[in-house]
């Protein structure tokens, strides 16, 4: 099932559990990871403002390639099921994962049309781990997005490089979802490899592979 921005919204208080979680210890604001949510802002708020819907399609899928670390995010969905996925069964979930993530942030971005993004503040969780905040700038009454915060989750390696690892809304994350779900077609359906092969074949009925 694809989450919307609005959907996420809506779930919010049935995420606090997990937004607690995020944000529960004190931390430092990250001003690199502000300076790289805002470029990749940048790139997005022209995308946002196309009239054209396949250029934004288009668009959104360009940032999604440079910017969300897929793999690393591909494997955190499954849980404690990323430790026993084998490599044969990684050479398919991998890419499928990153067809059905693309329409879900298409189906999320989508709903930015003319809005623009700015950055409001950051947490610094862990040298790694950095959630930065903005909020739609200049919404009109009424805006279903203008009391709303949107999150995202900064990666940083061991270089220095940054990268998205997750977004979200009021404290619910399109990440927290996905696991929920895969972590639910795993176990519905025997766990372990089998499981990981019924939630591949789920994937491929997606993204229509």
């Amino acid at each position: 099932m694809r989450m919307t921005m609005t959907g996420l919204t809506r779930r919010a208080a049935f995420a606090l559990a997990a937004g607690a979680a995020l944000f529960a210890a004190p931390a430092r604001a990250d001003e690199a990871a502000e300076t790289y949510v805002r470029s990749v802002l940048a790139e997005a708020n022209p995308i946002f403002d196309a009239p054209d819907q396949a250029a934004r399609m288009a668009g959104i899928d360009a940032l999604f390639d440079k910017h969300v670390d897929t793999r690393r995010v591909a494997m955190f969905v499954l849980g404690q099921y990323a430790r026993v996925i084998t490599d044969e069964q990684k050479e398919q979930y991998v890419p499928l994962f990153k067809q059905y993530a693309k329409t879900v942030y298409r189906d999320t971005l989508s709903n930015y049309s003319g809005q623009r993004l700015e950055v409001t503040n950051s947490v610094d969780r862990s040298p790694r781990d950095i959630i930065v905040n903005s909020r739609v700038v200049g919404a009109k009454p009424g805006d279903q997005l203008a009391n709303v915060t949107i999150h995202w989750r900064v990666y940083r390696n061991d270089a220095g490089e940054q990268s998205l690892f997750d977004a979200g809304a009021d404290g619910v994350w399109l990440a927290i979802e996905q696991q929920s779900q895969f972590k639910s077609v795993i176990a519905n359906n025997g766990g372990g490899a089998k499981g990981i092969d019924a939630l591949i074949a789920d994937l491929k009925v997606k993204v229509g592979a």
